[in-house]
């Protein structure tokens, strides 16, 4: 039953509601023409990353073409909110607003013929006014004083308001996109916004690649000051402990301590066949010094492997600066191969055109929210009329009014007249 209420609510105001509708309709259609165009120019640039991105899993390996990532599902958010600062930067937007004088005073929009277009022209006329005034009332609240804003100032907030950056995904194209009231404009300004972003990535690939270049010089000089000063260190050491080779050194030391056990064995073994005698005198005095030589040979022999163990260390200095300074040579050639690389970081693939048509408004959209928004009012009005009126229409609101049920109703009597005839004082 509060359906069936309902729905007689709405059909008592059904004319109300359409009313509404349609008026609310038109107006946001009208009103639509009092927004000023938009026009939107895309420009289309490939950036290409510094290094190659790879994501390997178990088993899996990076796979480059080009130095572009291959059968990798790599994010380029991160590039695309980088490459965005770069773009709304203040430095290059003063650029584009310098080179396009933006800051000057721009020619009027031609306005064409006919009333229709003489009554938008003075819809946009009004509301660009109000907005001023609207401005100008906001500078007195807030600062106490009218500012009029700097145009150059002006203009580089509106170009960095109006520019925008699409990135695809799993890609590293861009689309720089700016919307403007004139198309040309918008065109111009996107295609500046391109170029300087290009010129922008090429000079710092330019700077990166100088400033690795000659800091990599200045470290491969000291790494090649390293090196000389291991192997002069190495070359002395040999020098001053008399080091050709050492195993060779070490088999020759054991050999002569061989050969002095072998003599002094043959000297025991005389000694010990004719004592006494001056040739055993003669050969007891051999036998000593034959001693004292295989004593001195026997500690030349231990000190062998401390001689060997700082041959090893000085081996290793030189190992070790021989590595960084062929590390060191490589990244600058890298560093060199990379700074006269002739493909640029970034190319413009495809050139902003000038636009046709507006994008904005969508007169389309605002006239079924207008639309919407006057069924919703009308709706509302609806149920809000019906609240405030008080009048009596049936035998439900003689119920509800007076608390009691209605035993009986009587007909209205002029209802009856058409089936007893016309009467002789209405025919009269």
């Amino acid at each position: 039953m509060e359906e069936i209420a309902v729905l007689e609510v709405l059909r008592r105001h059904l004319y109300l509601i359409v009313a509404l509708c349609l008026i609310t309709g038109v107006a946001g259609y009208v009103f639509s023409f009092a927004i000023t165009e938009k026009y939107d120019a895309t420009a289309t640039v490939l950036v290409r990353p510094h290094e190659p991105i790879k994501i390997q899993g178990a088993g899996d390996t990076g796979k480059e073409f080009l130095d572009f990532p291959v059968g990798q599902m790599a994010s380029v958010e991160t590039a695309s909110r980088t490459y965005i600062q770069i773009i709304k930067s203040t430095a290059l937007v003063d650029q584009v607003v310098r080179e396009l004088n933006l800051d000057k005073p721009q020619p009027d929009e031609e306005v064409g013929s006919g009333v229709f277009a003489w009554l938008s022209a003075c819809l946009k006329a009004g509301v660009k006014d109000s907005k001023d005034y609207l401005w100008d009332a906001v500078a007195i609240v807030k600062y106490g004083r009218l500012l009029k804003p700097d145009p150059f100032t002006k203009a580089v907030d509106d170009v960095g308001r109006g520019l925008s950056l699409k990135s695809y995904e799993d890609t590293y194209v861009f689309d720089i996109k700016y919307r403007d009231k004139r198309p040309r404009t918008a065109a111009a300004v996107a295609n500046t916004t391109a170029k300087l972003f290009i010129q922008f990535m090429e000079k710092m690939r330019s700077s990166e690649a100088k400033f690795a270049s000659d800091h990599l010089t200045s470290e491969l000089e000291q790494s090649r000051e390293r090196l000389i000063a291991a192997r002069r260190n190495l070359e002395n050491y040999k020098e001053s402990h008399g080091v050709v080779l050492y195993q060779q050194q070490y088999d020759a030391q054991l050999r002569v301590i061989s050969d002095l056990q072998v003599e002094l064995a043959n000297l025991d073994q005389s000694l010990a066949a004719s004592p006494g005698t001056l040739a055993a005198r003669a050969d007891a005095a051999k036998r000593e010094r034959l001693l004292q030589i295989l004593n001195q040979r026997r500690v030349e022999l231990n000190a062998l492997p401390g001689i060997e163990r700082e041959l090893k260390l000085r081996e290793a200095e030189v190992d070790v600066a021989r590595t960084t300074y062929d590390t060191v040579a490589k990244d600058l050639k890298d560093a060199e191969i990379k700074g006269s690389d002739p493909v640029p970081a970034a190319r413009l693939i495809s050139p902003a055109a000038v636009p046709e048509l507006p994008s904005r408004p969508r007169r389309g959209i605002i006239a079924i929210a207008s639309l919407l928004s006057g069924l919703l009012v009308g709706v509302a009005l609806a149920f809000f009329l019906e609240y405030i009126n008080r009048r009596v229409r049936g035998i439900h609101d003689v119920e509800e009014t007076i608390g009691l049920k209605v035993v009986g109703t009587i007909p209205d009597t002029d209802n009856l007249r058409p089936w007893r005839g016309p009467s002789t004082e209405t025919a009269s």
